[in-house]
């Protein structure tokens, strides 16, 4: 919806006015003070915050599932101005780069319904605006970064005395500095209230432009909470993870219902809580913008319907995922874009029943609301050592992924398809790979799960003509009987490979003679892998890092790190495959 003005503004006392003749425009005041932990903010008394309808919420995702990010300001900062957690927008630090554009924050989505819509994002920390939305906010009306607290909101309030200004997003940042300087206690309690006086300021403003007809929207919020002494924060604790929005209208159940009927009952019942990505969603609604099922919104909006609530991963095997309703209405289930199922809300959970496989999108939509979900079931299926600093992993679902040793992490972009683009001779065979290896430069092979094979050519990059063939004693010597349990393959020192099979026996084979060493297979144990006789069935694929390391990964998204030099795997592992310790590689 547009709005028009139907008469010029004039600027009177300072201070914008339109006339009588015009429309009552909707406009947002989106308001950030960094590292704010709500219940101290609250001990301080704050006159100003009181003047608004205010909340406990949640930040930092759900602990344990694909939606957990750090309790720290990129992510943070990210999900209230996308909507979604960060694994849709792929900020998961303070040092990430350019969010996800797939998920446009605030700034481009209300640019794009509204093209003549005065913006402006006035920040302290100038990440915000010139690392992960710094292609977005380039359309913007004003962008001031890097100010300090006071000069932020004097240029707030100039901006919202003398422009038409419809979404204005504010960045103070004095809390998070004193709690990092000096942690709870009465710097960071006097940086608290100064918060609160500065958002006095900007509140006065916007009242006097709401009796010049103007219908604003003011949402207060901080990005994450603190750890339990005020020094830091990152963790998954209850302080860390509580958060607050502030509102100056009245909102629905989300923001005023605690839900205390959820199967998650963590961190002091938390999730029954509001959630951080419902402030990009209830700014969207209130400035007229239909949100859109393929936008794929994570949080619930504060104004009008809420639809279904509390959508997250199910913690038993009998559902994908649970959700809050008090009402038998139906709701429509898309996965990737595709209805799938009408059920009634009441229902409040939901299994696929085609199985989850790789990674899935799914989309609830009830009463003209729509919320979503990002399960991600990928799975490392097998990997290739392709050259100095680069190896492939391959995907579940018929992905793969370009990693950078270098760098240790993945290549911007990926995962992709394997398709016939970038894997010629590959495209059919996708679901099948599971295992890959180089010979040397110019060659490498796949295996696949049926007992077949393919040479590729890596100089070509393409695979060779006449394949994929059998893994048979004439191709292989001496692996005929074990083509269909391969699982994994490793390309050792000099001329050796190793093929794990699924029973978890593995065989040792000479490359230079074309043959299996005598003596194999034989049994995946501590003697002869030390610290992987626990894992000798759950590997599912292996690489070689460089001469002293190799990585194994197994089921359930672990993986080893293995040392060669010292012929054993080192302590610590099994560790998660996820994005913290495999950047960029979409396992989570």
């Amino acid at each position: 919806m547009l709005y028009r003005r139907k008469a010029a503004a004039l600027v009177v006392g300072g201070l914008l006015c339109t006339s009588s003749l015009a429309m009552a425009a909707p406009k947002v005041l989106l308001v950030g003070i960094d590292g704010v932990q709500y219940q101290k903010l609250l001990a301080t008394s704050p006159s100003q915050l009181a003047r608004l309808h205010h909340t406990a919420t949640f930040t930092g995702g759900v602990k344990g599932t694909g939606l957990e990010q750090a309790t720290v300001s990129g992510p943070g900062w990210s999900t209230i101005l996308t909507g979604v957690w960060a694994n849709k927008h792929r900020v998961y630090s303070n040092d990430s780069d350019l969010a996800d554009p797939r998920f446009p924050s605030l700034f481009k989505r209300i640019r794009d319904a509204r093209p003549d819509a005065y913006i402006a994002s006035i920040t302290n920390w100038a990440s915000i605006n010139q690392r992960y939305f710094r292609n977005e906010v380039g359309s913007n009306n004003l962008n001031l970064s890097g100010l300090n607290d006071e000069a932020v909101t004097q240029k707030v309030v100039e901006t919202l005395k003398t422009t038409p200004a419809d979404f204005v997003f504010v960045h103070l940042d004095d809390p998070d500095h004193a709690g990092h300087s000096s942690c709870f206690g009465s710097a960071y309690d006097r940086a608290l209230r100064d918060s609160d006086r500065r958002l006095g300021q900007m509140l006065d403003v916007v009242t006097a432009r709401q009796a010049q007809g103007d219908d604003w929207l003011v949402l207060v919020t901080t990005d994450h909470g603190r750890d339990a002494a005020g020094c830091g924060h990152g963790a998954q604790t209850p302080n860390e993870k509580t958060s607050f929005i502030a509102s100056n209208k009245p909102l629905n159940a989300e923001f005023n219902q605690y839900v205390d009927t959820l199967e998650n009952r963590d961190f002091d019942g938390i999730y029954g809580r509001p959630a951080q990505t419902s402030i990009a969603p209830t700014i969207l609604r209130h400035l007229g913008i239909t949100l859109q099922p393929d936008w794929l919104l994570d949080g619930t909006p504060l104004l009008g319907t809420t639809g279904v609530r509390k959508l997250m991963p199910a913690r038993n095997a009998n559902a994908d995922f649970t959700w809050f309703a008090n009402t038998g209405s139906p709701v429509l289930i898309r996965r990737n874009g595709t209805l799938l199922a009408s059920v009634p809300a009441s229902q409040m959970s939901w299994r696929d029943p085609a199985g989850l496989s790789g990674l899935a999108d799914y989309s609830l939509e009830m009463d003209g609301t729509p919320i979503a979900l990002r399960l991600n079931r990928r799975e490392v299926s097998a990997t290739l050592d392709w050259d100095i600093g680069r190896s492939y992993v391959f995907l579940n679902g018929g992905e793969y992924v370009r990693y950078n040793q270098i760098l240790d992490r993945a290549d911007t972009g990926y995962p992709r398809a394997v398709d016939q683009s970038n894997w010629p001779g590959l495209a059919p065979y996708t679901d099948q790979i599971v295992a890959g290896f180089s010979k040397d430069a110019n060659i490498a092979y796949l295996f696949l799960s049926d007992g077949r094979y393919i040479r590729y050519n890596k100089s070509a990059d393409r695979a060779d003509a006449g394949y994929p063939q059998p893994v048979n004693d004439a191709n292989w010597p001496g692996l005929g009987a074990y083509g269909t349990q391969i699982r994994a393959t490793l390309r050792w020192k000099g001329d050796k490979v190793y093929f794990f099979l699924r029973d978890g026996r593995y065989i040792r084979y000479d490359l230079k003679n074309d043959r299996i060493d005598p003596g194999y297979p034989a049994a995946v144990n501590d003697a002869n892998w030390k610290g992987l006789g626990a894992y000798g069935r759950d590997i599912v694929a292996a690489v070689k890092w460089n001469d002293s390391r190799a990585y194994f990964f197994l089921t359930d998204r672990r993986y080893i790190r293995y040392d060669i030099a010292n012929d054993r795997a080192e302590a610590g592992y099994p560790k998660a495959v996820n994005h913290n310790t495999w950047p960029g590689m979409g396992v989570e």
